[in-house]
């Protein structure tokens, strides 16, 4: 072993290592919420047996006495009625960013292209390409909101299915079976149909992306295309795809092309590797190019999709008051600059005052990481908009919490064995690229605003990366069969 392959090998095992400390933090934090912040604990632990229970049972049906084909069938249509009903029994009305955004594209689809260059838009303009798309489901299927309430549960549901595909790649059928289970189910996934957010499409596009540099590896010859394109059109919809594209560099270079050592560039497949990896990051930012122009074009903006307040999130997220959450104060403070270069360094002073005092600076960081990965999630707060639901309310948090808190621990499993490596199933390195993309979301959210329905954006790899140890605790139990 080179030098070069031993520090791969020393960077996957410290990848590993810090697999175990994320996980580790968020079942702390979210064990401190659920007993500490949540009022009764006696509910909290009968919901945390019922669940456990509950799921062990369901695990075992689907793995041990379904096919393939009837498992994937029962769940998606037990996946798209649980959402279908939940949409007609919780007409959740767009809010905040929801309705600017919903607005405009009821105006956009009726002709009035102005309103793209209204102050939200000349600020944020890379909200245009989710309003765009919801201007062409309008145009094409009408106004009614049940529409894009509708095209919510599609996107979802396609989800469940490519996280299916993509932890049965990484781990086994067995982990493909749960984690689609577990996604389908998962509280936040499900209420938030309702909602006219943009992440039921996004996250599609950015795990499909995911799936693909996967399926069949990289060596595959179309596969780099798909992939640059799901990112590109992914990052049009919700502003992540720098962050995908950025990940999945990483994880080419590390894991795929640093085993190869010093025979790098003389090695056929590396060359092929490197070259594909080259292509997607260019078929990314020609997509993207693609789209700035035809917008601006067609006259819907002057600006390319992009964030025009590039320091706003950074000055709210190093905000210690607020715990790097939404600031009123900051964005009072920031009101009276222009937009461009006098906000920008406006915004940049603050930031540097907040960076200052970096003892300060490194309590925020561990209060954020708590909060973000540990506090309740808040789909049903924007679900249940306004309406006079404490129990179903209650009802829904509880399970979120319970369900959560067992992944975050699954979790730990799943990276105690992987240090361990024992298990010959663990030989296969993929699931190291859910791993850089986690470490990487939570690492950017130490120094940017945080909400917690932000973490629905990367809760596949959440959700693969527990799958194991899920399998693990399973087989331990004794329960295991034949997956069918």
């Amino acid at each position: 072993m080179d030098k070069l392959q031993k520090s791969g090998w020393m960077a996957s095992k410290l990848l590993a290592c810090f697999g175990i400390i994320f996980f580790g933090v968020t079942f702390v934090s979210t064990f401190v919420n659920m007993f500490f912040v949540n009022a009764s604990v006696s509910k909290m632990l009968g919901a945390l047996f019922v669940v456990y229970a509950v799921l062990l049972a369901l695990v075992h049906v689907v793995t041990a006495y379904m096919s393939r084909r009837l498992f994937l069938v029962l769940l998606m249509a037990a996946a798209v009625v649980l959402r279908v009903v939940w949409i007609l029994m919780i007409d959740t009305p767009p809010v905040s960013d929801f309705a600017v955004m919903h607005d405009t594209a009821l105006r956009l689809a009726g002709g009035d292209f102005s309103v793209g260059h209204a102050e939200y838009f000349t600020n944020w303009t890379y909200q245009l390409g989710f309003t765009v798309y919801e201007a062409l489901m309008i145009k094409l299927f009408g106004d009614p909101i049940i529409i894009l309430k509708i095209a919510n549960i599609v996107f979802s549901a396609a989800t469940i299915y490519v996280i299916y595909l993509t932890a049965a790649k990484v781990f086994n059928e067995f982990c493909g079976r749960v984690s689609a289970l577990l996604f389908a189910f998962y509280i936040p996934n499900i209420v938030m149909c309702s909602v006219l957010t943009n992440q039921h499409l996004s996250v599609f596009l950015f795990f499909l992306g995911c799936y693909f540099i996967l399926h069949k590896g990289m060596t595959a010859k179309y596969n780099w295309i798909f992939i640059g394109i799901c990112f590109a059109l992914g990052n049009v919809i919700r502003p992540l795809g720098s962050f995908f594209i950025v990940g999945f560099v990483v994880y080419v270079v590390l894991i795929q092309l640093v085993p190869f050592g010093k025979t790098l560039f003389k090695q056929k497949q590396a060359r092929s590797i490197l070259q594909k990896m080259v292509g997607v990051v260019a078929v990314f930012f020609v997509v993207q190019q693609l789209v700035n122009f035809s917008f601006i074009y067609a006259g819907i903006t002057d600006y390319k999709l992009s964030n025009r307040e590039p320091y706003w999130k950074f000055m709210v997220g190093l905000n210690a008051e607020t715990n790097g959450t939404w600031s009123s104060e900051d964005s009072e403070y920031a009101r009276p600059f222009k937009v461009g270069a006098e906000r920008d360094a406006a915004e940049l002073e603050v930031i540097k005052e907040r960076l200052a005092d970096k003892s300060q600076v490194a309590a925020l960081f561990v209060r954020k990481l708590a909060i973000f990965w540990g506090s309740e999630d808040a789909s049903v707060f924007w679900s249940v908009w306004d309406m006079d639901k404490p129990t179903l309310a209650f009802t829904l948090k509880l399970v979120e919490r319970v369900t959560y808190f067992l992944m975050a621990g699954f979790a730990i499993i799943t990276f105690l064995g992987l240090i361990r490596r024992k298990d010959p199933e663990l030989n296969n390195q993929a699931y190291m690229l859910f791993l850089i993309l986690l470490l990487g979301y939570a690492a950017v959210h130490l120094v940017i605003e945080i909400q917690t329905r932000y973490r629905l954006d990367i809760m596949p790899a959440f959700i693969i990366l527990q799958s194991f140890g899920l399998y693990v605790v399973y087989k331990r139990l004794g329960l295991k069969r034949q997956t069918q």
